[in-house]
């Protein structure tokens, strides 16, 4: 026979086993969270480099009166129009890659667009099209008053992609 004591010490070690798990799998959850947050604020912080290097571009090129350079933005890969290096840019593509490695960026020349494919994609309801393979496409246009005039430029997300990660 077990004496009592040794009863409530397994009792309370699994106790403690369930507790444990139930912290760990609460503490692992957020902890994803978090590091989606992280690269969508990583994505974020990319994009707004690239729009600052375009309208740096834009202005240097208009400037000097090169308006046709500026006219062939859209059909140029931001991260070269812009001369921006990034680690996680994979290059430009005729159509859509089949394989891209998660929180890459490339330019698809077909569509003339920017594309980032993200790691973790829990919080990322993207087009119906792209279920297979989840991205978020910018699309770069020129902003003018008039032929001559530029007022700028824009990196504008391609359909209505909804990601919110919420720490």
């Amino acid at each position: 026979m077990i004496p009592a004591s040794r009863q409530r010490n397994y009792l309370q070690s699994g106790l403690y086993v369930i507790i444990v798990g139930i912290l760990a799998t609460v503490l692992l959850e957020r902890l994803l969270t978090y590091a989606e947050a992280a690269e969508k604020a990583a994505m974020e912080a990319t994009l707004s480099r690239l729009h600052a290097a375009l309208y740096t571009r834009v202005a240097y090129l208009a400037m000097r009166g090169k308006y046709e350079a500026i006219e062939a933005f859209p059909a140029q890969s931001p991260f070269v129009t812009g001369a921006m290096k990034a680690s996680n840019y994979v290059g430009e593509f005729v159509g859509l890659p089949t394989e891209v490695e998660g929180g890459s960026w490339f330019f698809d020349r077909v569509r003339n667009e920017l594309v980032y494919v993200p790691k973790l994609k829990r919080y990322l309801q993207a087009d119906p099209d792209d279920q297979a393979m989840p991205r978020l496409r910018f699309r770069v246009e020129v902003l003018r008053s008039s032929k001559t005039a530029f007022t700028g430029v824009s990196l504008r997300p391609v359909g209505s992609p909804q990601w919110d990660p919420v720490p």
